[in-house]
């Protein structure tokens, strides 16, 4: 069976031009908007700061972290190539929860879902710390309004963490346009910081060759040079959260133009340009900066690279980029999970609320501030904390491993789904089939390996994946005879085209 491309609606029916006007705000973003929206959900500057030193000191590789992005860029651009085309042939604002449920099971697709909400829930609970700890550490640096001891008190944290919250909640329901031009001031700040300085510190080290400095090594980019499933697994976990972001740009496809194509096209630019970023990051890190110290500044090393560049005043400009980069990532969070739920309830899996659009910015209000009000719980009950640090660096390692599972279900899917296509050309069937097979297995594996030796840190994923389970079974016993969700046939593309 065949679909045409266009703008579908519940399990796959074309969705009429006056209903879809009706709903959500249609044909608002160009694919330079598309892709802003990419770039900036993934937040190079954040995942920089909250994850570079975890390379170092988890998966224990020293000088060979680059190499841990390489790695990773490749299963997670096969999956790019997968929402690409599953996209292509189904554009619906839910993504891979609407394309597993169409042609893999409706409870394989209403589970990805919900992996893919307590996963937002998590991060836009973690990545407005990070906010709150540099907000902090700029207040007190700069501007000598807050007491060292603030910067590291898990209530002062979360108090900044929540306004951050309720700003970029705000943003998100007064309207698409709004949020997209929002990104793009907070893209041009973090890429100018991060990449400029990041050249500026590798041009240091050639011409001054400071303390602790040494120079480029090509054995840095070689991806071999780590051993063990384990670390490799562990580096993937990682390099995944890195890029992980990217797929936003599918969730507004329905307010997207050419809404088959572009919102695909903006995800696959996006990796590529977030790889050229990290790497030049991470290069220009480890020659100025000695491991110890990458190691031992922990989500703070932005910030102290910044000042080992160009002293005080860069350090507290990176601040600026890395507070612009986790208020994007919060607001470009936010965004899918209320447009994953918007479509669940648009299909009757869901509470009805999340499936109401604000007659006058065409965006899902309600579910969007009931998702930041769970987050701000979540928040909040870190001020109970004893550090605040140790819970953000474990949601980061969790998420990660989330992120893999959602993102591997849905490669498998899109070679189930091309699979009749088979034998009608070798480019349509590697990059329908075949990337997508391998890019889908890397990542379950990585969830495999890192959740057998997690220990009791493992035990938020587990908890999210066995909770989805009896919440499965409730939608789907409150839904039965009143939405045909569960009951949808499957689907299969048997033309390229």
């Amino acid at each position: 069976m065949s679909i045409d491309d266009g703008v579908r609606g519940p399990f796959g029916a074309p969705v009429p031009d006056a209903q879809e006007g009706a709903q959500l705000r249609a044909d608002e973003l160009n694919l330079f908007d598309a892709t802003a929206v990419a770039v900036s959900s993934v937040a190079p500057a954040y995942s920089l700061a909250s994850t570079m030193s975890a390379v170092f000191v988890i998966v224990g590789i020293g000088a060979h972290a680059p190499s841990v992005i390489i790695y990773s860029f490749v299963p997670v651009l096969f999956i790019a190539v997968s929402y690409f085309h599953l996209n292509r042939r189904n554009p619906n604002c839910g993504a891979s929860y609407s394309w597993l449920s169409q042609v893999v099971h409706p409870t394989v697709g209403w589970f990805n879902g919900w992996v893919q909400i307590a996963t937002s829930v998590l991060f836009c609970t973690a990545a407005p710390l990070l906010a709150g700890t540099y907000t902090l550490q700029f207040m007190h640096s700069a501007l000598h309004l807050v007491s060292a001891a603030s910067i590291s008190s898990s209530k002062d944290i979360a108090i900044i963490a929540a306004c951050w919250l309720a700003l970029v909640t705000f943003i998100c329901i007064y309207g698409i346009r709004w949020t997209t031009n929002a990104q793009w001031v907070m893209v041009i700040i973090e890429y100018v910081c991060v990449v400029g300085f990041s050249i500026g510190g590798i041009i240091k080290v050639w011409i001054s060759h400071p303390t602790a400095s040494r120079g480029f090594s090509a054995s840095w980019l070689n991806p071999f040079a780590i051993h063990g499933f384990h670390a490799i697994a562990l580096g993937l976990a990682l390099g995944v959260f890195f890029f992980w972001g990217w797929d936003t740009a599918l969730n507004l496809n329905e307010e997207s133009k050419d809404a088959s194509r572009t919102p695909g096209r903006a995800g696959i630019i996006s990796m590529w340009l977030l790889l050229f970023v990290f790497l030049l990051n991470f290069i220009a890190a480890q020659m100025l900066l000695s491991p110890a110290q990458i190691s031992n500044e922990g989500n703070k090393v932005l910030f102290f690279f910044g000042q080992q560049f160009a002293g005080s005043w860069a350090s507290y400009v990176m601040i600026f980029a890395v507070l612009s980069s986790t208020v994007a990532t919060t607001q470009t969070t936010l965004l899918p999970a209320a447009r994953i739920t918007y479509a669940m309830a648009r299909d009757g899996v869901f509470p009805k609320i999340f499936g109401t659009v604000h007659e006058k910015f065409k965006t899902p209000a309600l579910g969007t501030l009931i998702l930041a009000f769970i987050s701000l719980f979540g928040i909040m009950l870190t001020s109970f904390s004893s550090s605040s640090g140790t819970v953000f660096t474990n949601l980061i390692n969790n998420i990660g491993v989330l992120v893999a599972f959602y993102y591997g279900i849905t490669g498998l899917a899109c070679a189930w789904a091309f699979r009749k296509t088979i034998g009608q050309g070798l480019k349509a069937n590697l990059t329908m089939v075949w990337l997508p097979l391998v890019g889908g297995l890397i990542l379950l594996f990585t969830c495999y390996e890192v959740l057998k030796s997690g220990g009791s840190t493992a035990i938020p994923d587990i908890v999210v994946l066995i909770l989805g389970l009896p919440l499965l079974l409730i939608a789907y016993l409150t839904t039965k005879g009143r939405s045909p969700f569960f009951s949808q046939s499957r689907v299969s593309y048997d033309s390229v085209e």
